[in-house]
């Protein structure tokens, strides 16, 4: 959805928006080492709480912008922690799930786990643009209907948005909507996955004294 966001309401070109995502990429690459350190000090439950945490205020954070802003007041920062909320999650979750299989299953347990991976971005994609998509309709209805207007010339306006520069910008405050709402939406999953660790993880043993 980010990528959507950036092109089509804050005018990005393809270049700029896969820029964008660059503080997420390096902080989750440069913080994996030490992210392997805090299982080793903590276990893994610990970081599988306060890491999605964390990477969840960052989707939070990416549903603040509007339709428009700088790059540096807008995206940089949400990127930046929910990258190094994943930095925290990332190398526990993985340790997790091969840990909790015999050595002969990890292989096994390393599919599943990509699997998984592979199968909710599906349709993290699928469920996520279809509420953003209803949610930017509902809005657009909303303010066409709040203008004085003939039906023919809302109909124009919907199906051809270049007849009328008010028209276009009515189009991008909605679909400003309709993908802030979905970034909440996303926040809420690694609340719910933290929740999951807290309830399923065991904490890392105390050592016998």
């Amino acid at each position: 959805m980010l990528p959507f966001d950036l092109i089509q309401v804050h005018g990005y070109s393809a270049t700029e928006a896969g820029l964008a995502f660059l503080p997420f990429t390096v902080i989750l690459g440069l913080l994996s080492r030490w992210s392997g350190g805090l299982l080793d000090r903590f276990g893994a439950r610990l970081p599988l709480v306060i890491g999605p945490i964390v990477a969840a205020l960052g989707f939070a954070l990416l549903a603040l912008p509007g339709s428009s802003g700088s790059y540096w007041t807008t995206f940089f920062w949400p990127m930046a922690v929910a990258g190094f909320g994943m930095a925290i999650s990332v190398a526990p979750l993985t340790a997790t799930v091969l840990n909790a299989v015999d050595k002969r299953y990890i292989g096994i347990a390393s599919g599943v786990n990509d699997a998984v991976a592979t199968v909710a971005s599906l349709l993290a994609v699928a469920v996520f643009g279809i509420a953003a998509l209803t949610i930017s309709d509902t809005a657009l209805n909303r303010q066409l209907w709040s203008v004085q207007i003939t039906a023919q010339v809302r109909s124009a306006m919907l199906l051809f948005p270049s007849v009328s520069l008010d028209s276009t910008e009515k189009i991008t405050q909605s679909l400003a909507v309709g993908i802030r709402a979905s970034m909440l939406l996303a926040a809420m999953l690694p609340v719910a996955g933290a929740l999951v660790a807290a309830l399923t993880v065991s904490p890392k043993p105390k050592p016998s004294s």
